[in-house]
């Protein structure tokens, strides 16, 4: 059974307030539905289908007029499916020139397999989808222009959802998605333009995908992992200016990389991001100026950190805890800053800075860690303070001016090196315990 209902343009003329108002109502039962509802040249259009079975199909567009009150909303879809392989696709379209459309669209699936396509064009539109089917499950929502909101509930396994508010179609700003998302092998994608977005994510389940794409300034991603064996994937690209990352994962065998293109980046002022489990992998790459990352991986084993940046006034704080775990930086550029906390046993640090002004600030506590700091370039400090038994710092500067203090406490058998090939250059090596070496080669 197929129903097409084409509402057409009633029109009620009153001539303080013109209005057009196109209203439909579908319900459907029983087995291979399909419903197609075609709303145009009106305003406040209103479209709601209900279907129950197996098999079902909705298709709704809406395009107003701009002819309703300026921030009431124009027009509004809300499907209701409740079997298997369901299909619901919207499109809203404002093609007149009311200055906030406010189209609403919502979209509830239950049954074995959900399929939902929403395609939004204005300001100030709404698309809510919540995807209960348990089996594979795919959203895609796309929006163009300002103050748009994307919400978005998925439960299932191999499911996707793509969220694109503005980065085809044009700038959108102000732009919100937000996704929770509980299952297995669950894709997530997010796509913004425009200044002052945000994305927030919400992973819960085994093997898990998240990819936030950002373009603009003032831009906020934030992703939450609960599930073994996740990836958060965050690429903020173009100027972009206070733009903020916060990644929390707490299982396992989980990864996250982060990319910042442009000036002033930082990935986060406070924490980050933070993972605390084992086998864990953190990879940012920063190229611009301005740059910032700090954040921790705490209380895991075999955990590795990677952290690159280009250009100017570079900031590194990070943390670890645990043991086997690897820190690995580089700097290259001017007014670097590097500060590291690591603590536990068998961990190792490896530090490059080429550039001018760097400075190391790094702790490091524990047995059998391993330091190597190389710094390259003019006025170049480091500062290790080391705690534990069978430690080692290898310490290397090569430029005139160059300070090194080195202060290993607490243990034995620990051994601390420093090759200065410059002039007037100053090293320090402090070492308390026994059966400790020194070495300072100028």
């Amino acid at each position: 059974m197929r129903i097409k209902l084409m509402a057409g343009a009633a029109l009620a003329l009153v001539m303080s307030s013109p209005a057009f108002a196109n209203s439909s109502n579908v319900d459907q039962s029983n087995s291979a539905h399909s419903a197609t509802v075609i709303q145009t040249g009106g305003s406040a259009g209103s479209s709601d289908i209900t279907q129950a079975g197996n098999t079902n199909d909705a298709d709704v567009t809406q395009s107003d007029g701009g002819l309703a009150t300026l921030g009431s909303v124009q027009n509004s879809s809300d499907i209701n499916q409740n079997g298997n392989l369901n299909d619901a696709d919207v499109t809203q379209i404002n093609t007149g020139g009311a200055a906030a459309t406010l189209n609403s669209s919502v979209i509830f699936q239950t049954g074995g397999t959900a399929i939902a396509s929403v395609y939004q064009d204005g300001t100030g539109n709404i698309s809510d989808i919540d995807q209960a089917a348990g089996d594979i499950e795919t959203t895609i929502v796309k929006q163009s222009g300002a103050d748009n909101e994307a919400f978005v509930d998925q439960y299932g396994t191999g499911s996707t959802i793509t969220i694109d508010q503005g980065f085809t179609v044009g700038p959108a700003n102000n732009a919100y998605a937000n996704v929770l998302h509980d299952g297995t092998d669950g894709s997530v994608s997010v796509f913004q333009s425009g200044n002052d977005q945000w994305a927030m994510l919400t992973h819960g389940g085994v093997d898990n995908i998240a990819n936030v794409t950002q373009s603009g300034d003032e831009n906020t991603a934030t992703v939450l992992q609960s599930g073994i064996g996740s990836l958060v994937q965050i690429n903020q690209i173009g100027i972009v200016t206070g733009s903020s990352v916060y990644v929390e994962q707490t299982g396992s065998n989980s990864a996250f990389y982060g990319v910042q293109t442009g000036s002033d980046n930082a990935i986060g002022a406070t924490d980050a991001f933070l993972q605390s489990a084992d086998s864990s992998t953190v990879s940012i790459d920063q190229n611009g100026s301005g740059n910032t990352v700090v954040g921790s991986q705490a209380g895991g084993l075999l955990n590795t950190m990677f952290i690159e940046q280009d250009d100017v006034d570079q900031y590194v704080s990070a943390t670890q805890s645990g043991s086997g775990n690897k820190m690995d930086s580089t700097q290259s550029g001017d007014l670097n800053e590097a500060v590291f906390d690591q603590s536990g046993t068998s961990n190792d640090i490896l530090l490059v800075q080429a550039g001018t002004s760097n400075l190391a600030d790094i702790l490091q506590g524990g047995d059998d860690n391993q330091l190597d700091v190389e710094q390259l370039g003019a006025d170049n400090e480091v500062d290790i303070d080391q705690t534990g038994d069978s430690g080692i710092i290898d310490v290397a500067q090569t430029t005139a001016g160059a300070y090194a203090k080195i202060n290993q406490s607490g243990g034995t058998g620990n051994q601390a090196y420093v090759t200065q090939g410059s002039f007037d250059a100053q090293s320090y090596i402090t070492q308390t315990g026994s059966n400790n070496y020194a070495s300072i080669i100028q």
